[in-house]
């Protein structure tokens, strides 16, 4: 229909243009020649399936507690729908770990019977040194709401950005506390003798991955980095803590079904 507007309003044009100039008409069909070719039509795309990966988190204390990254895992479904070209919206249902594991080196002054604490240890003090590992494990369930924006790289494979909220409930806890030399115990500080004391968690979470599709469905791996907004414990000026939020680090591979 539009075709035939434009090429009726063509047509006037030339008849007009005929009676007020000497020079012959251009023909409709030159004109319309040069109008550019419709593109073809995009077709939305639902995707469902399921996702799985390693963490690599911490919690960012103030004061500073020194960590090392705690390796863990967080799996669970996704659903994805491309609305138009080269963007669309993810959502996903996921079980994560999350926590954090510190390495202290410490000697038990009490139990030493050293002059100056800060000389250089002997071979024979050796069995006075305490060397613990302790990691605590908090278990989320999550939602993040993504936006999905891509790139074809070929035919078969894109390049994705993924960026948006993320929401999530803590649901339980384990803590480990491995001592090598157990001659002396440690003695307890405020990061590990407090529970958990917000549960409800949210943040926001960014991650860029490439998306191989065939046709069985699409293939992707991702990396990812949560920044928590929230605190995991209480930050009132009377508390120890004046922040405790969730940083983690993931690497994920997903499995899609493409419905179009």
């Amino acid at each position: 229909m539009m075709k035939r507007i434009i090429l009726l309003c063509i047509c006037l044009i030339e008849v007009i243009g005929g009676f007020a100039q000497d020079s012959p008409p251009l023909l409709a069909t030159e004109l319309l020649s040069e109008l550019p070719a419709p593109s073809e039509p995009f077709n939305p795309e639902w995707a469902f399936g399921f996702n799985g990966g390693m963490t690599f988190s911490k919690v960012s204390f103030n004061p500073v507690v020194k960590q090392d990254m705690l390796q863990q895992f967080a799996g669970g479904l996704t659903v994805r729908y491309i609305s138009e070209k080269n963007i669309g919206l993810q959502l996903e249902l996921n079980y994560s770990m999350r926590g954090w594991m510190e390495r202290t080196d410490s000697l038990n002054r009490a139990s030493t019977a050293l002059d100056d604490i800060r000389r250089p240890l002997l071979p024979e003090d050796r069995y006075k040194m305490i060397y613990t590992n302790y990691s605590r494990s908090l278990a989320y369930f999550e939602v993040p709401v993504l936006t999905h924006i891509y790139f074809d790289m070929g035919r078969r494979a894109r390049v994705l950005f993924l960026m948006g909220p993320q929401v999530g409930c803590y649901l339980n806890e384990k803590t480990q506390n491995a001592e090598i030399y157990n001659a002396y115990p440690l003695e307890s500080t405020p990061n590990h003798e407090l529970k958990v004391q917000r549960r409800f968690d949210y943040g926001l979470l960014g991650g860029i991955g490439v998306e191989f599709r065939t046709g069985i469905g699409s293939f992707i791996i991702d990396g990812r980095y949560y920044y928590g907004l929230s605190d995991v414990l209480s930050n009132h000026k009377s508390d120890y803590f004046q922040a405790s939020s969730n940083q983690v680090m993931s690497v994920k591979a997903a499995y899609l079904f493409v419905v179009h």
